[in-house]
């Protein structure tokens, strides 16, 4: 299959830890997602929380359930995949909600998992907050149970955080939509090689990815006898030259609200492989999409591009600074010539 190219749904407003933030508009939301599908995008991320990951717990964000089902709604071809952390909705629940945006629109709907990295949310919201290792336990017990009531008419489970007797959900997808899990860490590799179609992963080197590429890919091979695909999170600066936009990159740099980068600093899990890796410049953006270098002009990017290609990523999911017609001008200039 040829490479994929999504971009992420600024549900905080932007992705850029920059002052003041920017405001999150529903109907921009939505707009932004129309035109990436006349355009021919692939694919929209759109993340879960219930605070805002990007400017901090005093900034609005859209809930990415309700933005999930507006978008598939208005759109006509592209796959809206939208993420849930298992400790914020009853797996039964998200099987529900996945097969009735699914109904919408064939195809419409893709699911990804996260374990989660922001004590502060899940507790203020209700959740209890577990070790790592365990969060990625409940992880793997929740995609169980939402595949097995995608796929049959009862469906039981008996695990150490969830349990189901002939559980039933209706109606149920033509086809199981395609699963994700977000992450780095070897639970997180483990449970993609088992139960995921993809692995999503944080920005980074072509050589990094590749080596997290290897490690899944063979894995899912070797222990389960099955196929995983890997998707990289990448924030994409297209300008006219490339020092153009170096200099846009600075500027954004020099924007940086350093009280905004601290707070999530420390408010990180240190357990979560990505938030231990990368500079401070890096963490001006939430998922360390600087890092995959897609900053410069078509030629630069598109030889970064094909470098994440070789290292066998089969999708990218692109940031964007908010400018508006960016999406659609990264498209026609740089993703339709891959193509």
């Amino acid at each position: 299959m040829a490479l994929q190219f999504g971009f992420w749904v600024p549900v905080c407003g932007g992705w850029l830890r920059v002052a003041p933030p920017p405001p999150v508009s529903f109907p921009a939301l939505l707009a932004q997602a129309e035109e990436a599908d006349r355009e021919g995008y692939d694919f929209c991320y759109i993340p879960e929380h219930y605070l805002n990951a990007v400017y901090g717990p005093a900034q609005p964000v859209a809930d990415a359930w309700v933005t999930a089902a507006a978008i598939a709604a208005r759109t006509r071809r592209i796959r809206v995949i939208t993420a849930v952390q298992p400790g914020f909705k009853a797996p039964g629940v998200v099987a529900k909600m996945g097969a009735s945006i699914d109904a919408l629109r064939p195809d419409a709907f893709g699911l990804s998992v996260l374990a989660g990295w922001w004590r502060r949310e899940a507790e203020m919201h209700g959740d209890a907050w577990l070790p790592h290792a365990e969060r990625y336990r409940r992880t793997g017990e929740y995609l169980e149970i939402i595949r097995g009531l995608w796929s049959q008419r009862r469906f039981d489970f008996e695990g150490r955080h969830f349990r189901m007797h002939e559980g039933v959900s209706a109606p149920r997808p033509d086809r199981p939509p395609p699963t994700w899990v977000a992450g780095e860490s070897e639970s997180a590799i483990d449970l993609a090689a088992r139960l995921g179609d993809t692995l999503f992963v944080n920005g980074g080197s072509a050589d990094h990815v590749a080596e997290l590429v290897t490690r899944v890919k063979d894995r899912a091979r070797e222990r389960h006898g099955r196929t995983v695909r890997v998707a990289l999170s990448a924030f994409a600066l297209l300008r006219d030259t490339r020092a153009e936009a170096e200099r846009a990159a600075e500027a954004l740099a020099a924007s940086a609200d350093l009280a905004t980068i601290r707070y999530f600093d420390e408010e990180m899990d240190r357990q979560v492989v990505a938030h231990t890796r990368g500079t401070d410049a890096d963490r001006i953006e939430a998922n360390l999409g600087l890092s995959a270098g897609l900053v410069g002009d078509r030629e630069t990017i598109l030889q970064r591009i094909r470098a994440f290609e070789e290292a066998g990523v089969d999708a990218i999911a692109l940031k964007f600074e908010g400018v508006a017609g960016e999406p659609a001008r990264f498209y026609r200039e740089v993703i339709a010539r891959t193509r």
